[in-house]
């Protein structure tokens, strides 16, 4: 009797060391995963440096083929200047691909699909903007960052896909 009830505990003490183990290898492999998923969203969200080379202009607002006027867009109203507005012009940056590859790609894409969209975000981000808030000594740098990430909102559908565009220029910024 005394050898049986060894046996058993023996083998229950293995059972229970058995099931520990996978228990061990499941939680190993879950943590794993989520951790490669983790390193890969971070390395989604890394820019790429883009050489000037690979770099593309478009004019948003200003002189552009077929058209040599700038935009003027109206400002928030305040009661020192009820009737204001800017008149700017507006060009993106943007990148064109590992040896300008999705160049022409990028450029239909804008012109055919965001470009009513991207017109739309910086008519409504100088509406939202007062005469005061524009005069500030750092009011084209948070514009060209604000609008930027608004434009990198818009062209990767707000996530799913790269965002390309590197930077926002003024060539022109006048307050009236």
């Amino acid at each position: 009797m005394q050898g049986k009830t060894l046996y058993t505990i023996l083998l229950s003490i293995i059972a229970v060391l058995t099931l520990a183990l996978a228990v061990l290898i499941i939680v190993l492999f879950t943590f794993n995963a989520n951790i490669e998923k983790g390193m890969q969203t971070a390395n989604n969200a890394v820019q790429r440096i883009v050489p000037p080379s690979e770099q593309a202009e478009f004019k948003l607002y200003g002189n552009s083929n077929d058209s040599s006027t700038d935009a003027v867009f109206n400002i928030k109203s305040t009661s020192q200047h009820p009737n204001s507005f800017i008149m700017a012009s507006v060009s993106i940056i943007y990148d064109g691909g590992k040896k300008n590859k999705l160049l022409e790609e990028r450029q239909d894409l804008i012109e055919r699909v965001y470009l009513s969209q991207l017109k739309e975000a910086t008519i409504e981000y100088f509406r939202n903007q007062t005469f005061e808030e524009l005069q500030a000594s750092d009011s084209m740098k948070i514009a060209r960052e604000e609008l930027k990430e608004i434009y990198n909102d818009i062209v990767s559908n707000q996530g799913t896909e790269e965002r390309f565009i590197i930077k926002v220029v003024f060539d022109k910024w006048i307050l009236q």
